[in-house]
């Protein structure tokens, strides 16, 4: 299982029997957002990560790594949507928060340069197709023109052995 699945299960987990709708709106994103979040698919940015942590009382170790405890018993109160709050909370918190921003961006630059790499991999194929299709339509050219001189000589050939006759 990757990083993003485990993260997406604990963002589940603290959700709880929340429904994905109100949890959504109560961290101002999609609901379609979300359920990307909790199966893996997408990975949340920095500021709903803060939000979660927030709303559901969990350390932002814990929701980002699974370690240590679950609960945060600092968990300051106060907005939980918006980017100058989540930038003041995360400056509230500390080193911690610092570690994890750290952790959660040298991540992010995994999963970028592994895309990276796909996308150049891909594009090198496309090419390659490209290639492959143009060579396969000049053969096909070649081929028509060649069979049309043929029908053409079959042809004058009927018409010689007819006038024969």
């Amino acid at each position: 299982m990757d990083a993003m699945q485990d993260l997406g299960e604990r963002i589940r987990r603290v959700r709880g029997y929340t429904s994905q709708e109100a949890f959504a709106r109560q961290l101002g994103i999609s609901k379609g957002a979300l359920g990307c979040y909790e199966r893996g698919v997408n990975c949340p940015n920095v500021e709903v990560i803060l939000n979660i942590s927030r709303l559901c009382h969990v350390s932002l170790e814990w929701l980002m790594t699974g370690k240590g405890n679950m609960a945060d018993t600092r968990a300051p109160e106060g907005p939980v949507a918006g980017s100058h709050a989540a930038d003041g909370a995360a400056q509230q918190a500390g080193g911690e928060t610092g570690e994890l921003l750290r952790r959660h961006c040298a991540w992010l630059r995994q999963r970028l340069d592994a895309m990276e790499e796909e996308r150049r991999d891909l594009s090198r194929e496309n090419r390659l197709l490209w290639q492959r299709t143009a060579d396969l339509g000049e053969r096909l050219a070649r081929l028509e023109q060649a069979g049309g001189e043929e029908e053409e000589t079959a042809a004058q050939d009927g018409a010689a052995s007819s006038r024969k006759m």
